[in-house]
């Protein structure tokens, strides 16, 4: 299950700041993700030579959900933490909410500038310009890249390259804006995990 996840999620890391760093499509970037409320669309996510189709949701601030149609887990955020649910175990595991790009887009308040996400490098394209980004003081352990679409500004893609150099990309398409989700559309219904005194504990 470990490399599941690994592959899934990816970590959040920090490279070397050579690169230059466009301020402009910094604020942009920015701007647009403090915009956002709610959005949801499809997903092709590329790791391993493997590609994953599913469903993507957000509700910001700290809520998100990514559902794969051909695998049995689900990744959702209650606003406190990051969870990877196996529906064929019916287990959990709990993953920290800031080593996933899904915990730097759906924060109340992103700073892009001046908080705990350093952005190393910015590059231009015909029509989408990306920010590649980590959080401070993990350096050495991945990094993260986030593109988006220039006309209008919208979340394009992201990949993430891990500290081994594994890379997962994860492309987004149709999003739109949403925000009428049900009240219990980021929290897992039912669970079980392995207790530390012995036996299984149940959740509903």
């Amino acid at each position: 299950m470990r490399k599941l996840v690994s592959a899934i999620l990816g970590v959040v890391i920090c490279m070397p700041a050579v690169a230059a760093v466009d301020g402009a499509a910094v604020d942009t970037a920015e701007k647009y993700l403090n915009s956002i409320t709610g959005l949801t669309g499809n997903f092709v996510q590329t790791a391993n030579g493997r590609q994953e189709n599913g469903t993507f949701s957000m509700l910001r601030p700290g809520r998100v959900r990514l559902d794969y149609d051909n695998m049995p887990v689900q990744l959702i955020s209650d606003g406190r933490d990051l969870y990877f649910f196996d529906k064929s175990l019916d287990q959990i595991t709990t993953v920290p909410l800031t080593s996933t790009p899904a915990g730097i887009l759906i924060r109340e308040n992103i700073d892009l500038q001046n908080a705990d996400i350093n952005v190393i490098e910015t590059t231009d394209m015909n029509k989408t310009f990306s920010l590649k980004m980590n959080l401070r003081g993990q350096e050495g352990i991945g990094n993260m890249t986030v593109v988006f679409d220039k006309n209008p500004v919208k979340l394009n893609s992201w990949t993430v390259v891990d500290a081994t150099g594994a890379k997962t990309d994860v492309a987004f398409s149709g999003l739109g804006v949403k925000t009428d989700f049900p009240s219990d559309y980021f929290q897992i219904q039912h669970h079980r995990t392995v207790s530390t005194s012995g036996g299984d504990s149940f959740y509903d």
